[in-house]
């Protein structure tokens, strides 16, 4: 399936998502998302994959630079894991979502700012963080990250 292909299931369309874990030495940069689902949790930032998009790696780099304003090569960001348990977002349809993962400097993140979903950005260690805080599936992201 390509980033512009949408499909019809049992369970309705299928819509290609991607996120975006930051980590910065021991510690993950977050969003508190403005508006629901999860309204105030903390969340990877991401979003749809448009039409025009060249790939999900492109996608993930238009998103992460839309919600805080970082810019990332797409070629910069690696795959880390795919998202797709039913359920997984309580809006229509069924989202797969593609997460990717990028290194840098605390330096280069102090500079976004909250945008578009965002209320506000969160830097914070991942061992510090739980599943409560954490909106969507989020938090298995925390778990592999605190993994590798």
């Amino acid at each position: 399936m390509t980033g512009t292909d949408v499909s019809m299931t049992a369970a309705g369309s299928v819509i290609n998502t991607v996120d975006v874990a930051v980590v910065c030495g021991p510690s993950l940069l977050l969003i508190r998302r403005a508006k629901p689902p999860f309204m105030d949790k903390l969340v990877l930032p991401g979003g749809h994959v448009e039409a025009s998009d060249a790939s999900l790696a492109a996608a993930a780099a238009r998103e992460i630079l839309e919600e805080v304003g970082l810019t990332i090569a797409p070629v910069e960001l690696r795959p880390l894991m795919t998202l797709a348990a039913p359920g997984r977002d309580p809006r229509p349809g069924r989202r797969f979502s593609t997460v990717f993962t990028v290194d840098l400097p605390a330096s280069a993140v102090a500079a976004c700012r909250p945008d578009s979903d965002a209320r506000e950005i969160v830097l914070r260690d991942l061992s510090s963080l739980t599943p409560e805080e954490i909106g969507f599936d989020h938090f298995l992201v925390v778990t592999a990250l605190r993994d590798r």
